[in-house]
């Protein structure tokens, strides 16, 4: 109590001083109407811009939250895309038996968001924020709402690690959606734009523009996803295929939310086709 006296009264002066000036600044508001009016604009004015900038945090704070709901419902809508699914269906997913069969009521869709990228290297993988704790494990598919990412190859706990299609060992079934020849999709430039389409006989008829789709062919991805469009083309000579040059429908730098993609009927279709060697 005497140190909170002693510092009153040491600094007095200073205290007086700024009451008077309070007072002061009372009397000139209440007493004069164009220096009145002129406070009370002002007023609303800060309120105003501190209420903005409120709301704006408000709304950045919220925008995580935001887009993981819009991740999770585009996942129950890419789920039935890829089953074969009404979207005006039930979100449990279920269909009747007689509107469709096992295979199309097989994939599942998991939304997860980048977090390491690499696209410089020979080699690139990428990094994801879901791993085995939500279903994730090596073999599945990896996508956008705009173009196939790559497959998964490790998992822990909580990330997944993806062998990118911008990697020397991706190769991916997929096929001309105008004229449907099929063929493998790899990556042999140091361009990430741009893939080759390898495989696909002189004799298709290839076009400037021509859309690049998912064949189906894969247990990993569905059919008819889009990859890129061919952005050039020809045939070396003496050889009896296509050199073509695939652009991406979106750069793999942009990434950001992708989805991962299971199918429960991987493990048995795996298992059939490894029993062809029997037959050969």
């Amino acid at each position: 109590m005497l140190n909170a006296l002693r510092i009153l009264i040491k600094n007095g002066s200073v205290l007086l001083f700024i009451l008077l000036q309070l007072l002061c600044f009372y009397w000139i508001v209440k007493y004069n109407q164009n220096q009145s009016k002129i406070y009370f604009y002002s007023k609303q004015l800060i309120a105003s811009n501190i209420l903005d900038r409120y709301n704006n945090f408000k709304t950045y704070i919220h925008l995580k939250e935001l887009s993981d709901s819009l991740a999770a419902e585009n996942a129950i809508l890419l789920t039935k895309s890829f089953n074969k699914i009404p979207l005006y269906a039930k979100d449990s997913l279920t269909i009747d038996s007689s509107q469709s069969n096992l295979f199309y009521s097989s994939y599942n869709v998991v939304p997860a968001r980048v977090i390491n990228n690499s696209i410089s290297k020979r080699n690139n993988t990428i990094t994801l924020d879901k791993g085995g704790a939500a279903g994730i494990s090596p073999g599945m598919g990896v996508v956008t709402n705009k173009v196939i990412v790559g497959i998964v190859i490790d998992t822990s706990a909580n990330f997944s690690l993806v062998m990118s299609i911008l990697h020397s060992n991706s190769r991916i079934s997929s096929r001309l959606s105008r004229c449907g020849f099929f063929g493998s999709l790899i990556w042999t430039s140091r361009d990430p734009s741009v893939l080759n389409l390898a495989d696909i006989q002189k004799y298709a008829d290839v076009k400037l523009g021509d859309s690049i789709v998912t064949s189906g062919y894969s247990i990993i991805f569905p059919e008819n996803l889009l990859i890129g469009f061919v952005d050039a083309y020809k045939v070396e000579a003496g050889s009896f295929t296509y050199t073509i040059n695939v652009k991406l429908s979106q750069p793999l730098s942009s990434i950001n939310r992708v989805y991962i993609i299971g199918n429960k009927l991987k493990g048995e279709k795996e298992f059939l086709e490894s029993q062809s060697e029997k037959y050969e």
